[in-house]
């Protein structure tokens, strides 16, 4: 026993199973949590800021309009979308079908890969990447890839296989 009459206590701290002992916190903890904070706080809103900002694709390669075509129907921006489909192409469907349809309002993350430019075209592949649903046992997101043809109309690069050639109304439909 101690000089008090109690058996567990010694000096200022009491001794007890279930009341853990708290003490304030110095300043270099709160300068530590401080920091931390801000390089959270700092780093989401980065990524918030680059992610919103892209560059335009370069309609001057063939990647920069499969990228330009994704893009637009991401948007929901059809008709930007026809325009960048080849004149012999666009002949053969029904226009006003296209540009009515459904946009994919998707929030894939959209990149592309294996550009090829050869004698006659070029083809690329269009990688849509999507984002897991978030739960803890998910693998993770997925990707999708679409092989992407291409001609050459004069200086621009024009699709004559889209990735999505589902979307196209054969005229007389």
């Amino acid at each position: 026993m101690g000089a008090d009459g109690s058996f567990w206590q010694s000096g200022r701290r009491l001794w007890h199973p279930y009341a853990p002992i708290v003490e304030a916190m110095d300043r270099f903890t709160y300068a530590l949590a401080a920091g931390v904070l801000a390089l959270v706080v700092g780093g989401l809103a980065t990524a918030v800021v680059v992610r919103g900002r892209s560059a335009p694709p370069d309609l001057s390669t063939p990647g920069g309009v499969v990228l330009a075509y994704a893009v637009a129907e991401q948007r929901g921006d059809r008709l930007a979308a026809w325009n960048l489909l080849d004149p012999s192409l666009q002949a053969r469907n029904n226009r006003d079908a296209f540009v009515a349809g459904p946009s994919d309002d998707d929030r894939a993350y959209l990149t592309i890969e294996d550009e090829r430019i050869e004698a006659d075209g070029a083809t690329v592949v269009l990688v849509r990447t999507y984002p897991s649903a978030g739960s803890v046992f998910d693998g993770g997101g997925y990707a999708s890839r679409s092989t992407v043809r291409l001609a050459r109309q004069g200086a621009d690069w024009r699709i004559t296989a889209p990735p999505d050639g589902y979307r196209l109304v054969p005229l007389g439909k």
